[in-house]
């Protein structure tokens, strides 16, 4: 009977969530555990002695999860070293302490399972989600979580005068509110169906609705304080909205990181905060963290996080070398230093792991299809063009040379592992053939060449494109651009590489002041979470600004009716998003990328190899293959609250 019960309620995989009556039971415990003795880490006990702490059971939810430990159970204490990239490298911050949201997924990436909520049941029509709590949970300064913090925080996101940007639920077109049905039930009652929130709040975006704790949060809102005018001015703010956002930063944003006195439900507190000249972030063990292992021991095991803040990327590599680093990937484990990490391993005594990257091709090559230059628009938006410029790069050269002959060529797509994998989309116009390229360039109008080879446009300019890179942020990419530089000139097409900081980078988006723009191909395993390279679904649509601000609403002094293939896009996601059939939305998502495919917006280069990560060899309860995606943070989608040194 309890076989039927736990299959007739497992969550489905992404894509395939059902509209189940009750989520109770993914891999973790169904009921409080009386039998086991909650233990806690020796450095709290003080704290109980000197009664400034409660008991551990008094701490503990009455349910608290329980977490299965991948290798055994561990043990208290250690410092986990790491490294950040400049004072602003918040997404590090947040794939590592902050994934902690209502729900989340499995370590698959299959699966969205309980969390902080027990259980949820979803109307027919995806309109309405009922959550129940675990009942007991604490913020990290022992004030009790509640439905109150849920609707306050909605309430902050829907307040047109705090700058809290939603990226979990679309405040303008479908808003959220919150009815508070007890202490530990509620209901997110939307305006219209919204089919796919629970894979959102299973993503690092649904841990935004759990970060502005109404009890600390509220003081600064004049909806629960009458005096916070009053106490924003008195501050040197110029209103009640500008302190809330330097005292409750919403999300991940970098700035929540500075405020020690926040509460938060993650495993580890600020102790020591971000700031602009910080040389390091410390972080101290919660002690009303609400998870457990098998043996009733409150997690994390690991002590403290000790986070080094540089701006040099050899620094934190030779950190790592020398064995000064216990866990990570970010920034340091890159194609040129695969080599050296491998060497290193017996003298840094660490080890290297297995990271399966979610992005479909290693570049993005972005045309601007909005071009203001009438001339460049109409070229970049001929599919010949894009063709001819697809044939005329080399990708095994660049798999080669850049990959040490990792990866295959591959466009934009879905990965092989996705189940919306279609080979005729990752393969197509991949072959490197300079006479189909001049073929296609030729039929984009380009007949005509200068004197140094150069083909020339309608209005007699030679074919020069300007890419917007990030050297800093992927190293790799001006490797790949200075190859294709070379490849694209002999079938007459000019490139210039432009190397900017990640600011102009972002700020020339709205300004359409750019040819082109390279990133990596989002999308490969998140495929309907992620679509921007499929439509013009969000601001990282690059290759079409205009036409996704007039999808989004976001920027209407900007936007642009887009082409009707993509308008047909745009309707099929609204359809989507509102449907509550989990075959019927992944029937729509290929319809999606059939227009794509066939449309070809965007040029890619080869699949992504797998990555890799440093652990030291001490550190154990890693798991020794990792999904790395930002919607699926790693690490933090597998519990790092379980790790624990020999």
């Amino acid at each position: 009977m309890l076989k039927r019960i736990l299959h007739r309620y497992a969550p489905a995989p992404a894509g395939r969530s059902r509209n189940a009556a009750a989520i109770l039971l993914a891999g973790i415990a169904l009921s409080p555990l009386p039998a086991l003795a909650q233990q806690q880490a020796p450095m709290l006990d003080e704290g109980v002695a000197s009664g400034e702490l409660p008991p551990v059971a008094e701490r503990l939810p009455k349910n608290p999860l329980v977490v299965q430990p991948l290798e055994s159970v561990g043990k208290y204490g250690g410092v986990w070293r790491m490294g950040l990239r400049g004072g602003d490298d918040n997404g590090m911050i947040a794939k590592t302490v902050a994934y902690e949201g209502l729900v989340r997924w499995d370590h698959s990436w299959e699966k969205v399972i309980p969390n902080l909520a027990v259980s949820w049941e979803i109307s027919d029509d995806a309109t309405e989600y009922t959550f129940k709590l675990r009942e007991g949970l604490k913020w990290s300064d022992g004030h009790p979580l509640t439905s109150e913090d849920i609707a306050f925080a909605v309430e902050m996101f829907n307040n047109p005068e705090y700058p809290a940007n939603s990226n979990w639920i679309d405040v303008q077109s479908n808003p959220a509110s919150v009815e508070v049905i007890d202490e530990i039930t509620f209901k997110f009652v939307f305006e219209k169906p919204n089919g796919t929130l629970m894979d959102t709040l299973a993503s690092i975006n649904g841990t935004q609705v759990l970060t502005i704790p109404k009890h600390y949060c509220g003081q600064f809102y004049p909806g629960t304080n009458p005096d916070a005018a009053k106490m924003a001015t008195d501050a040197g703010f110029q209103n009640w909205s500008f302190l809330m956002e330097d005292k409750c930063a919403w999300g991940w944003e970098t700035s929540r990181w500075t405020n020690p006195e926040l509460p938060t439900i993650s495993p580890w507190i600020v102790k020591e905060p971000l700031s602009g000249d910080a040389a390091r972030i410390i972080w101290e063990r919660n002690p009303y963290y609400w998870k457990v292992d098998t043996e009733g021991n409150q997690l994390p095991y690991i002590d403290r996080l000790n986070m080094r803040v540089s701006q040099s990327l050899e620094e934190l590599t030779l950190l790592a070398l020398n064995g000064e680093i216990d866990f990570q990937d970010r920034h340091i484990a890159t194609n040129a230093n695969q080599a050296v990490f491998f060497d290193g391993q017996d003298k840094g005594d660490y080890r290297l792991g297995k990271v399966v990257q979610s992005t479909s091709s290693s570049l993005v090559l972005q045309l601007n299809l909005n071009h203001d230059d009438p001339v460049k628009r109409a070229l970049f938006q001929n599919k010949d063009f894009r063709i001819g410029l697809s044939h005329a790069i080399d990708r095994q050269e660049i798999i080669d040379v850049v990959f040490i002959g990792q990866g295959e060529p591959f466009q934009v797509a879905p990965r092989p592992e996705s189940p919306f994998y279609d080979e005729k989309m990752a393969k197509q116009y991949t072959e490197f053939d300079p006479e189909l390229a001049a073929k296609h360039l030729d039929a984009a109008g380009l007949t005509e060449k200068d004197g140094g080879g150069t083909r020339l446009m309608s209005d007699g300019r030679p074919v020069r494109i300007t890419v917007d890179v990030i050297a800093a942020l992927r190293p790799e990419w001006v490797d790949m651009l200075e190859l294709m530089q070379l490849q694209l000139a002999g079938a007459g097409i000019d490139i210039e590489i432009n190397n900017i900081d990640r600011a102009l980078f972002y700020d020339k988006r709205p300004n359409n002041d750019y040819d082109a723009q390279v990133w990596a191909g989002d999308g490969g395993l998140d495929v309907m979470q992620e679509p921007r390279y499929y439509f013009p679904s969000s601001p990282e649509s690059v290759w079409a600004y205009k036409w996704q601000a007039w999808y989004t609403g976001a920027e209407p002094s900007i936007a642009e009716e887009p082409a009707d293939w993509a308008k047909k896009q745009m309707e099929l996601y609204n359809e989507l998003n509102a449907e509550g059939d989990a075959e019927r939305r992944s029937e729509l998502m290929r319809e999606i990328l059939a227009i794509a495919r066939e449309n070809f917006p965007v040029i890619g280069v080869s699949l992504m190899p797998d990555g890799y990560y440093i652990a030291k060899n001490n550190l154990r309860n890693v798991a020794p293959s990792m999904i790395n995606a930002w919607l699926f943070p790693e690490p933090g989608g597998y519990d790092p609250v379980q790790w624990y040194f020999e």
